[in-house]
């Protein structure tokens, strides 16, 4: 009797060995990629927050004490991982003055040196605000 046992080529081996690797890899790589789309949106949430607050600080103000023109102002924003610059910008423009008038309100904020080191991104919001 002749004791025959079947065994793998080594072009089967390394072809399994070639599909389980690039398995891991992507596997890794998602993982990477979940990563970096979190901490973007922890800093656009970071952002989102400062702009909701500064409409809430605009709402406060009587209406008559909305003058227009343009604000800007540099701060510094802390995802609570890194801190990184931004320029804030409340924009005030009276549309249609006189008892049916109203207030457009533009606030912008644009930062660099966060997970996307290299380009600018920016969040705006707009409120419109009237007399009554």
């Amino acid at each position: 009797m002749h004791n025959q046992k079947k065994a793998f080529s080594l072009p089967e081996v390394l072809v399994a060995i070639l599909v389980l690797a690039s398995v891991i890899i992507y596997f890794l790589l998602s993982f990477t990629i979940g990563k970096y789309a979190i901490q973007l949106s922890k800093e656009r949430l970071v952002v989102a927050n400062l702009l909701r607050e500064e409409m809430e600080t605009v709402l406060g103000t009587n209406y008559s004490a909305l003058v227009d023109g343009t604000a800007q102002s540099q701060i510094a924003i802390s995802d609570g991982l890194k801190t990184f610059s931004a320029t804030k910008t409340l924009d005030i423009v009276t549309v249609q003055a006189g008892i049916y008038g109203y207030k457009e309100i533009h606030a912008n904020i644009a930062w660099t040196g966060g997970v996307i080191r290299n380009r600018t991104l920016s969040e705006e919001m707009v409120m419109y605000v009237t007399k009554k």
